[in-house]
This record gives structure tokens, C-alpha cells and sequence, in this order.
């Protein structure tokens, strides 16, 4: 076999090698959530300033329709004004929701029945679904309501990609489990649960498959441009990641993953 030196040689610069590549994600991490945290207390003053004018627009909405007969040209004019409002009201919820961290406490969360209720409930006539998960997926430990934030966005971000596809037009979502490894002691540790969302859309533009978390990118005319961004903040916030790429036969598939929690969901029957 080799000398002792030189299998020490190599393992210390395995050890090098690995620590340098730990570094640089460190180095990555840190100055993205730097950006993020300054973008997020922009964002939160305009969603501020925002809000203001909107509470009383909403309310004088109201007293209108209240007032007004069922049909007309008038009630046409309003019905828009109250969409519109409506809309600004959640381009402010993703502003204040950037750079800040979920709240409160945890619980067990069942991703596969989330994302099935997201499937029926945020995606439109015409677009097919399909949910792929194996009968004993573990739960995961979050914020339920920063989870159904993160998987909405993701959603509506692969709604909003067939709008432009005159082909097939699906939405395929497969929730995986990567066992703990087990200790030399026989206690597990670790454990993921990757949910992959892909859609059969035009595909991310070109070398953009980290650019879509920032939070000044965007492809599209409409939108804040800060759903992904907010999607990548919540993993990050859960021990996890999320990850953007193309398919290779067409369309774009985002991953979540997120650290399993000890406790086993229930066996659907």
C-alpha cells in the first residue's frame, strides 16, 4: 500500500479541500442574506407606506357595493377596483414578508396534504396535476403558514409559466425521503424530505437557475419579483435549501428540501 505520509498528505488535503468549498457556500450564504436583509427592510417600508392608502380604499369598496345595484357599468368599474386593490394588498404581504424570519412557535407539518390542497385550491382549470409521495413520509417541524407561503409561490410561479404554453400544460409535484444516515451508537440522524415542483413551461432563461432567488430578478411584466426570493428565506429558515433547474425535456423544476422530523405521518388508507 501507500506510505503512511503519503495517505496523510492526501487526507489533509481532502480536508482542504472540503473546508475551502464549506467556506465558499458560508462566503455565498452570508452576503445573499445580507442582500435579502437589505432588501427586506426596503421592501417593509414600502409595504408600509403601502398599506396605508389601501385600508381605506378597501373600505370605501365595500360601502360602494353595499350601495349599489347587482349589475351595471358602475358595479363592472368597481368589481376591477376591488381586484386591483386586492392585488396591491398581496404585492404589500410579500413585501413585508421578505428578510423576516417565520414567527412563533412549530409543529408537525404533512407536506404531501399541503401541497395537495394547494394543487386543488391555486391552480387554474386546464392545467393538469399529478402528486407523487411514498405512504410513509415523515413529517417535517416548521411554520405551517411560512411552508403554505413558500409551496404558493412556487405554485403560482409555475401557473404563471403555462399561461404562456400553447402545448401540454402540467404541473407535476413528487415528494421524496432520503433516510438518516445511523450512527456507530444505531441513532439516526438527519433525514430530508426534497419536494420537487415541475412544470412543463418555457424553461428558466439561460444561466438562470440561481439569478431567479435574487431579489431584483424577474422575467415576467407583472409580480414583485420577490416569490422565489421568499421561498428560498423560508427554506433557509427550516435547516433547509431550494434549488431552480431546467429539465431535460423541457420545463423548470424547483426543489425544496427540508429536515424530517422524528415523529412518522400517518398511512393514508
Amino acid at each position: 500500500g501507500e506510505p503512511l505520509a503519503v495517505r496523510e498528505v492526501q487526507a489533509l488535503r481532502d480536508a482542504l479541500r472540503s473546508a475551502s468549498d464549506q467556506l465558499a457556500v458560508a462566503r455565498r450564504r452570508a452576503l445573499e442574506a445580507e442582500r435579502v436583509r437589505a432588501w427586506g427592510e426596503l421592501a417593509r417600508r414600502v409595504a408600509h407606506e403601502m398599506k396605508n392608502p389601501l385600508t381605506p380604499m378597501r373600505l370605501a369598496s365595500h360601502r360602494l357595493a353595499a350601495a349599489l345595484p347587482e349589475d351595471g357599468e358602475v358595479r363592472e368599474n368597481l368589481r376591477v377596483l376591488e381586484e386591483e386593490t386586492a392585488r396591491l394588498e398581496e404585492m404589500a404581504r410579500q413585501f413585508a414578508a421578505l428578510g423576516r424570519p417565520p414567527a412563533g412557535p412549530t409543529s408537525p407539518v404533512d407536506l404531501r396534504e399541503l401541497l395537495t390542497t394547494l394543487l386543488a385550491t391555486d391552480v387554474p382549470p386546464g392545467i393538469e396535476t399529478r402528486l407523487a409521495a411514498p405512504p410513509d413520509l415523515p413529517l417535517v417541524e416548521g411554520h405551517y403558514d411560512a411552508l403554505l407561503r413558500a409551496f404558493r409561490n412556487v405554485i403560482r410561479n409555475a401557473v404563471e409559466a403555462l399561461e404562456t404554453t400553447s402545448g401540454e400544460r402540467r404541473i407535476e409535484v413528487e415528494l421524496t425521503f432520503a433516510a438518516p444516515a445511523v450512527r456507530g451508537d444505531g441513532a439516526a440522524r438527519g433525514g430530508w424530505i426534497d419536494v420537487a415542483i415541475a412544470d412543463t413551461g418555457p424553461g428558466l432563461p439561460p444561466g438562470a437557475e440561481e439569478r431567479v432567488f435574487e431579489p431584483d430578478f424577474t422575467s415576467r411584466s407583472h409580480g414583485t419579483g420577490l416569490g422565489l426570493t421568499i421561498v428560498r428565506q423560508i427554506a433557509h429558515a427550516h435547516g433547509g435549501e431550494a434549488r431552480a433547474a431546467n429539465r431535460p425535456e423541457g420545463g423548470a423544476r424547483f426543489t425544496v428540501r427540508l429536515p424530517a422530523a422524528a415523529v412518522p405521518a400517518a398511512v393514508p388508507s
